[in-house]
């Protein structure tokens, strides 16, 4: 029995086969856009190894192509009923994942890492149920407990800078994020949690000067580069650069629009972000208020059903809008987290009303979910959008006592220019 990257016993006799496989775990955990390719080459060259098929699984949910990913994981649990029971665990982790069971899957994963704790593919699939459940604190306490089993690896620690960004602890979390740089220059998600530390401690110019050269090496991308390139703009829009985050809003995402879930994401907080800073974007939205209301019907992530609202108030579709607040009525009585109910419609109630132009009325719907906006997913950086929102609204309502206590926290945490701008003069004014 042949072993992978990380030695763990692979049931394959064929080493192109299990060099494709280590090639393709890889690729994913550095977001290469040819991992599903590279998982498939490796089936091919051995039709029975079962984590290969595992793997294509794993990319083609992740590009939403869910018919596929179930069929692959078929095939998966097939070629693993007789293997080894890491592989076994491995392909059930996976499937359950796949079949969008991911308390299950959260059960299943948990225990294996106890068994298997150099399973990579599988630390990288419970820490994003975890990032899309807002569950920051098991993400840094999984990368901080792994962490002596990855010695010399560069995953692990960029995995593990993310974590601690988002724990506040960025000083730490730059560290970590460069020495896994320094291992592997083309590690995307380190480049990531070096670019959120930075953000976060109001380092803008350093983020400036030194993200260019970090996304250079990281040419093996797909949407993931586009990413990396919206953190680039989100600098030089929190330093008040508002003309080179609307060149780069043009250049990067409205040249060719996206249906690709995060891009679309990074699409539409970005427009959302330039309107609130008070430019007039408008006429830009179109092409992505129609893409949002081709995935109305597509519930997927909730963070994700939020920024569809926000492309549909954006573009003043409100038609689409009214459809979309009762479909999640309708779903709200049937999602056992209670977060539609409780969340996502009024979040959603109340992008609709800021977009209307009805600040008093947004402030009522978002200000009760400040200490659940979390509970979405998504990062510190992408959640600020929401919380943006609630606070020019109460600067556009007039109500400027709240605005003021709602400024004190927000410019404590990171002075962005447009933050500041708006203390000062709202301090004049009084």
């Amino acid at each position: 029995m042949l072993r992978d990257a990380y030695a763990l016993p692979v049931t394959t006799a064929s080493p192109p086969a299990l060099e494709a496989y280590d090639r393709a775990v890889h690729g994913l955990l550095g977001w290469d856009a040819e991992a599903l390719t590279l998982f498939r080459a490796a089936a091919a060259a051995d039709p029975g190894l079962a984590l290969a098929h595992a793997g294509a699984g794993v990319c083609l949910f992740l590009e939403e192509r869910f018919d596929e990913a179930r069929a692959a994981l078929e095939t998966a649990r097939i070629a693993a009923a007789g293997q080894t029971p890491r592989e076994r665990g491995h392909v059930e982790a996976v499937a359950l994942l796949v079949a969008g069971k991911s308390t299950d899957a959260e059960q299943v994963m948990r225990e294996h890492l106890d068994a298997y704790p150099r399973d990579v593919l599988i630390v990288q699939r419970l820490y994003f149920i975890w990032f899309w459940q807002g569950r920051f604190p098991e993400m840094l306490g999984l990368t901080s407990r792994l962490a002596r089993h990855y010695a010399g690896d560069s995953f692990m620690p960029g995995l593990h800078a993310f974590a601690l960004e988002q724990a506040d602890r960025c000083d730490e979390a730059v560290r970590v994020a460069r020495a896994a740089l320094t291992r592997n220059p083309r590690d995307a998600w380190a480049v990531h949690a070096f670019a959120h530390a930075v953000y976060e401690m109001a380092a803008f110019e350093t983020g400036l000067t030194r993200l260019p050269a970090a996304i250079h090496p990281c040419s093996h991308l797909g949407w993931f580069k586009k990413h990396l390139l919206w953190h680039l703009t989100l600098m030089h829009l929190s330093r008040g650069d508002y003309a080179r985050a609307l060149r780069l809003s043009r250049t990067v995402f409205e040249r060719a629009p996206s249906s690709i879930a995060g891009e679309l994401h990074d699409s539409i907080s970005l427009l959302w972000r330039l309107e609130l800073c008070g430019l007039d974007v408008r006429e830009r939205w179109a092409p992505f208020t129609a893409i949002a209301g081709e995935r109305l019907t597509r519930l997927g992530l909730l963070f994700h059903v939020v920024h569809v609202a926000m492309a549909l108030a954006g573009g003043r579709d409100w038609a689409t809008a009214e459809r979309q607040v009762a479909l999640l009525r309708e779903r709200a009585p049937r999602d056992r987290t209670g977060l539609i109910g409780a969340v996502v419609l009024p979040l959603v109630e109340g992008v609709q009303a800021f977009g209307a132009g009805a600040y008093r009325r947004t402030i009522e719907l978002i200000e009760p979910l400040r200490h659940r906006l979390v509970e979405l997913g998504g990062s510190r950086a992408q959640r600020d959008v929401f919380h943006d929102t609630l606070l020019e609204a109460c600067f556009r309502a007039g109500d400027m006592g709240r605005a003021e206590r709602l400024l004190i926290e927000r410019v404590a945490r990171r002075p962005d220019h447009q933050w500041v701008t708006r203390r000062a003069t709202a301090r004049g004014a009084a």
